[in-house]
């Protein structure tokens, strides 16, 4: 690994004469007219030019750390982003083995009777007429394929491991379980509940969301088993896996996900990967397969892929606030990934500079705090970022995160929602729902911790800049507005989680189309996949968010406020010295800690000081004996915040 600074001026690759506009836009910039941290929308990117950067990341294809796409993509950022404003450019150097598949931009390499397939399959002599992708990480195959009978797996009579060993095992994927759901499934592939939400049509909660609405949990429901079926084979010295897919053709087609062929199922530098192809079919063209398998005939599965050694890098840039190089600076942390397989996984590259454009226009002495921009490449690394924990920027330089306040990341943007519909489902195609109502991938917003202002903010944000398909979650931390279960979101762009601090993320619903490699500005649902109009929305809520995080006071934004709330929120019943009056006592409870709160932010401390002392009172009256102590240990934390 090393690290190197750049300042500006370097030399980078030139980009195209349209891309160059990004300078004129900069030279051109007029001042936002309106009171900070409100967004002037004609201060902000136009749908133009959102549709002009993502069109430039989409024509190269997958940018998976290290390869060309990513190169090309990365030197376009590091570049812009010296054109708004950044300075002080930093990296860090990532080694790691790349799993290639040379099918990008051809989707004949998929096909049977192209002459260029690189995915092949052929079961009891007649070939499958379309492969829909493979098994990262799973090896490969000579160019004449491997051959060998196949052996069904059924999960009600699992095979031995002698019997698995030397066979192509073949796997259907599972169906959504009955209810009741765990709430680990909910967590992943249902509507859960939320803190906030934008208005508009929503499905119902707390069960899996039909594909003719949104493709995105089924989508994910059923490539999540690929790794499980990994482990079965590798474990039984399988030849080689095939899985069919419960999706149509176009919702698999190029599908592709971080199975990680290792032993353990760990990935990370050296690690010793086994080989063991796999290929992907979708449900029609698997229906013969997953007959010929039960049958016990031979297939032949052909793979031609290669491991390379190849390194990514992550960048950090800054745009100065005008405390920018003394001891008294202090920053936002915004972070998105750089790597991924197809444009809206992942352009929260350009949603960054999306930001950066605008805070520019603002003269550095009204930025209170400087934007630090972190752009990662481990997202689609083997395993994904917590395979390469020794690369964190942040865990090379711990002490860069002291001037850190808050955090706030981004992921996933502009997206149209897919669904399947037609005839056995096997139509993939585009929603035809109003923005609002689903035709919008959803802006998955998760919040650490269940700060009140927080919360308040990106409400806010969602408001004022029009932004639709918004849904708020804090996590299992407590329950949601209805009382239910609320799912984390999946954002590790909100790098607020993973160091501690308050921090705010935006995923935009995934898969749907955005893990296919074939899904650039066109997807396999159609032309047009990408939503400039929403795309500006999301970059101008997060905008005003990124604003508002400069200049909100950090006592506000403490952690510790969330975690007195969540202790107070799910304060058993029988933590009540009347718990058949709970409900009432809570209530008391939360009504002064809400109080308290609203003082400190008005800036009351003194008020807030008495009203927390009110909050002690009413815990010993309220609270069994032995529940106290916890409580008060948090509600004096607090108080001794406040000076």
């Amino acid at each position: 690994m090393s690290v190197a600074g750049v300042t500006v001026g370097t030399v980078l690759t030139p980009r195209p004469r349209w891309a160059r506009s990004s300078r004129a836009h900069a030279a051109g910039m007029t001042e936002p007219n309106v009171p900070f941290p409100r967004i002037d929308p004609h201060a902000m990117i136009t749908p133009d030019q959102a549709w002009d950067w993502n069109m430039f990341k989409a024509q190269g294809g997958p940018t998976y750390a290290g390869s060309a796409g990513w190169k090309r993509y990365t030197d376009f950022l590091v570049a812009t982003m010296q054109e708004f404003g950044a300075v002080d450019l930093d990296y860090v150097e990532i080694p790691y083995d790349h799993y290639v598949v040379e099918d990008w931009p051809d989707r004949r390499a998929h096909v049977h009777d192209s002459g260029v397939a690189l995915e092949k399959l052929v079961t009891d002599g007649t070939p499958v007429p379309v492969v829909a992708s493979y098994g990262m990480t799973s090896g490969f195959t000579p160019p004449e394929g491997v051959t060998a009978p196949m052996l069904y797996y059924d999960p009600a009579d699992p095979p031995v491991a002698a019997d698995i060993a030397g066979k192509i095992l073949v796997f259907r994927t599972a169906p959504y379980p009955d209810p009741p759901y765990s709430n680990a499934f909910l967590d992943n592939y249902a509507l859960t509940d939320y803190v906030w939400r934008s208005p508009g049509k929503w499905a119902p909660l707390f069960a899996p969301p039909p594909t003719s609405v949104t493709s995105s949990y089924h989508c994910r429901w059923v490539w999540n088993q690929l790794n499980g079926f990994a482990a079965i084979g590798i474990k039984g010295h399988a030849a080689g896996i095939v899985i069919v897919y419960d999706l149509s053709p176009g919702a698999a087609l190029g599908l592709a996900q971080r199975s990680v062929y290792t032993p353990d199922g760990k990935a990370g530098l050296g690690a010793k990967y086994i080989n063991c192809p796999t290929l992907t079919l979708d449900r029609a063209n698997g229906a013969k397969v997953l007959a010929d398998a039960k049958a016990g005939k031979t297939a032949t599965l052909t793979l031609i892929a290669r491991f390379q050694r190849d390194t990514g890098k992550a960048i950090i840039a800054y745009l100065p606030g005008q405390s920018y190089g003394t001891p008294q600076d202090e920053q936002v942390l915004l972070a998105t990934h750089t790597d991924a397989m197809s444009l809206i996984e992942e352009n929260g590259g350009l949603g960054m500079l999306g930001i950066m454009s605008y805070f520019n226009r603002l003269p550095r002495s009204a930025r209170p705090r400087t934007l630090a921009f972190y752009f990662d490449c481990r997202h689609f690394m083997p395993g994904g970022e917590n395979s390469w924990p020794q690369f964190d920027y942040y865990t090379i330089y711990p002490e860069r995160l002291k001037p850190i306040v808050a955090t706030l990341g981004m992921e996933h943007m502009g997206g149209r929602q897919t669904i399947e519909t037609g005839p056995d489902g096997n139509q993939y195609v585009y929603s035809d729902e109003l923005p609002e109502n689903g035709g919008v991938i959803t802006s998955l917003m998760d919040v650490y911790n269940n700060n009140i202002w927080l919360i308040e903010a990106i409400a806010r944000a969602a408001t004022d800049n029009r932004w639709p398909r918004v849904d708020v979650k804090t996590g299992d931390v407590e329950p949601g507005l209805n009382g239910g279960f609320q799912g984390r979101v999946k954002s590790p762009m909100n790098k607020g989680r993973a160091y501690r601090l308050p921090g705010i993320g935006l995923a935009g619903d995934w898969p749907g189309g955005w893990t296919q490699t074939y899904a650039q500005l066109d997807t396999e649902a159609g032309a047009h996949g990408f939503d400039k109009d929403y795309f500006v929305q999301q970059v101008a809520g997060l905008s005003q968010l990124a604003g508002e995080l400069m200049r909100v006071k950090p006592l506000v934004i403490d952690l510790g406020w969330g975690t007195l709330k969540s202790a107070l929120v799910n304060l058993a019943d029988t933590g009540f010295v009347a718990p058949q009056e709970a409900a009432t006592h809570r209530q008391t409870l939360v009504k002064a800690y809400v109080a308290a709160f609203r003082q400190v932010e008005a800036g009351a401390l003194d008020k807030a000081k008495s009203t927390l002392n009110g909050l002690v009172a009413d815990i010993s009256a309220r609270v069994v004996t032995d529940q106290q102590g916890a409580l008060r240990v948090l509600v004096d934390g607090q108080r001794a915040k406040l000076g």
